[in-house]
């Protein structure tokens, strides 16, 4: 275990505990205290369940005035309206943006993903786990066209497009196209968002079951200062937006089903981290689908994340 917090580049492991490996640190790396790390175990910690009150809940929160400032997009052209229906979005419209005066460059849309369409964005996401490209389980030498169980049991990460390598801490100059789907989906969001024209290379989804976690990291490998544009699936979170030192508590935001987080400028650089999921910390129900019953099921109980990202300038 490497003294300090890993970064997206560590290998997930394939247990439920911590995808990407706890560290042990007791200072920022500087000499400093480690905040971040406070926060993260207290809300790890599942005997007893934390007090999850000061988690910040876009819709409920008491901080909500204070702390968030709302705007909505602009420019709804017929164009925008009907990409974001065939991705399975609320109308444009509706779309509620909320930024952070102490973030600048963080965005949360809550709620932009039409609960109706999880399902078709899972399959996807299973979709994407088949050759040729590259999971935790291709890497040891697991299909999952030969044992589809694998999907729900052992299934932690993808790559797609200019696929990362978790063992350099490093992406390859070029790769293959990603998804149409994913390419148009990152645009969008930047686009509306006015952060610029966003060429999507790569994505990396991370499949969180019951009980796992996402250690305090920093996206740094991409060679591009496009915004990191995450879409939650599933199961509730608890995400820790965290600073450009370990040295600074983290704030607690409530991720559901359908949000979006953005990353722009220097909030690109900041640590973050996923403390816990799952239906018993803020469950979220899904209708049992009688033709898939293996997605609804899914859905109920863990949480999937899509990160768009633009590697090359």
């Amino acid at each position: 275990m490497r003294e300090q917090p890993q970064e997206e580049g560590a290998e997930p492991r394939i247990s439920e505990k911590d995808q990407y490996g706890e560290s042990s640190d007791s200072d920022d790396g500087g000499g400093g205290v480690n905040e971040f790390k406070a926060v993260f175990k207290r809300y790890k910690k599942r005997r007893p369940w934390p007090d999850f009150s000061d988690v910040i809940d876009i819709k409920t929160s008491p901080l909500l005035q204070s702390r968030l400032v709302f705007s909505s997009p602009n420019e709804i052209s017929p164009e925008k309206s009907e990409l974001a229906e065939n991705l399975g979005l609320i109308h444009p419209s509706e779309w509620r943006v909320y930024s952070f005066p102490d973030r600048i460059g963080l965005y949360l849309l809550p709620g932009l993903l039409k609960k109706q369409n999880s399902g078709m964005w899972l399959k996807r996401a299973f979709s994407y786990a088949k050759p040729p490209n590259i999971t935790n389980l291709t890497i040891h030498g697991k299909d999952v066209e030969t044992d589809p169980s694998l999907l729900t049991k052992a299934l932690r990460w993808t790559t797609l497009g200019v696929e990362y390598d978790w063992n350099t801490k490093k992406y390859p100059e070029n790769g293959r196209p990603v998804p149409d789907e994913l390419f148009q989906l990152g645009n969008l969001i930047s686009n509306s968002l006015k952060l610029g024209d966003m060429r999507p290379d790569a994505t990396i989804l991370n499949y969180y079951p019951p009980k796992s976690a996402l250690s305090p990291h920093v996206d740094k490998s991409e060679r591009s200062n496009a915004p990191l544009i995450s879409m939650s699936l599933g199961q509730t979170a608890v995400y820790l937006s965290g600073a450009l030192s370990l040295s600074e508590p983290p704030i607690p935001l409530w991720l559901s089903n359908g949000d979006f987080l953005i990353m722009h400028g220097e909030q690109r650089l900041v640590y973050h981290a996923i403390p816990c999921i799952g239906p018993k910390v803020k469950p979220v129900h899904f209708d049992k689908d009688e033709q898939s019953p293996m997605i609804s099921d899914y859905l109920n109980c863990s949480r999937i994340n899509f990160t768009i990202r633009q590697v090359n300038p």
